[in-house]
């Protein structure tokens, strides 16, 4: 198998488009839809520099790695579009897990006036938008299919290495506790300001700082894809140090890759000095608007100061970024080379 990736240009918010040639087919593996805004932008980057060159019943499969607007928002507007040529839609949703009594209880307290916060209302904004989800699939007769490690495919396109099913049940119930979403705020502290002076002089301190990575990011579905010459590819979507480490205890070995996302668009929250190094990709993607916190500067010059060989490119300093896995398989597009940040 080969690949022709695409990490679309969206700010912060994750798409990215797999073309893969495999026994002399075409499959379209899309991974997330961005924000509502951003369905337009995918479909048209579709039109342009895919669908010409496949035939018209190549499969698409498409993985929401988890419900937060910027993975989940564009998708409803891709079933719209793609319709029954989706063969294979993989999707955890919360919705499946959460009783009834917990769900009303949620919607509670986002209408009470003395509970409701920015966790409550994220929380409830994925409910929702999963069950809008799941509706639209439904109007099209395409089944969710789990994305956990331990699930089976019937396919060799790509494989899940995270979450488990026990991972993801755990980080659930985490971040449904009524008395923890009582709480005001975020289950994140806040940033202090953000001195990029002081942290290019100890960028690893900073970014080993504290990992805490939200519960409802390490759900997110980690997936691997690998080359006709062996080389890994991983997508992080919004995942963090806790679901790396639990993809390894799991047996996935998710070191030394050829292509890695750096998760939650470069933040210094979800990666540390170690999983950097574990990595040790040949290039880190990142999907990012380019503002202080993502990339994180930190980040960018801690891979650099441990990987100096490795590049890492941003799609906020260069567009949409491509790679094709090998030449001539694949169209040329005559596209600038990308510079690494």
């Amino acid at each position: 198998m080969d690949f022709s990736i695409d990490m679309l240009s969206l700010g912060n918010a994750d798409c990215n488009i797999i073309w893969t040639k495999a026994e002399n087919a075409d499959f379209i593996t899309i991974i997330d839809g961005g924000y509502l805004k951003d369905a337009k932008t995918i479909i048209e980057h579709y039109e342009n520099y895919i669908k010409p060159h496949i035939s018209d019943n190549s499969p698409i499969l498409i993985i929401n790695t988890h419900p937060h607007s910027d993975h989940i928002g564009g998708l409803i507007d891709l079933v719209h579009y793609f319709k029954n040529k989706i063969v294979r839609f993989y999707y955890n949703d919360p919705t499946d897990y959460i009783e009834e009594a917990k769900r009303n209880e949620i919607k509670s307290l986002n209408e009470s006036f003395l509970y409701s916060n920015q966790r409550v209302q994220k929380l409830f904004e994925s409910l929702k938008q999963s069950d809008d989800l799941s509706n639209v699939l439904d109007q099209y007769g395409i089944s969710k299919l789990s994305a956990f490690s331990d699930s089976v495919l019937d396919h060799n396109l790509f494989e899940f290495v995270g979450p488990s099913k026990s991972f993801y049940l755990e980080q659930l119930g985490y971040f449904t506790n009524i008395d923890n979403l009582k709480t005001s705020g975020s289950n994140i502290e806040p940033e202090s300001e953000i001195n990029e002076v002081q942290e290019g002089l100890n960028p690893c301190v900073k970014v080993d700082e504290k990992n805490d990575a939200s519960a409802e990011n390490l759900t997110s579905v980690l997936t691997r894809f690998t080359d006709s010459s062996n080389r890994k590819y991983l997508f992080t979507a919004d995942s963090g140090v806790d679901a790396f480490e639990s993809a390894e205890s799991n047996g996935y070995n998710i070191k030394d890759l050829y292509f890695c996302q750096l998760p939650h668009h470069g933040s210094r929250r979800n990666v540390s000095t170690n999983w950097i190094s574990n990595f040790n990709p040949n290039q880190f993607w990142v999907s990012a608007s380019g503002n202080k916190k993502h990339p994180r500067k930190a980040v960018i010059t801690c891979i650099k100061k441990n990987l100096p060989d490795c590049k890492t490119y941003s799609t906020h300093k260069t567009g949409t970024i491509h790679f094709n896995s090998k030449s001539n398989i694949f169209p040329e597009r005559n596209w600038a080379t990308a510079e690494p940040l």
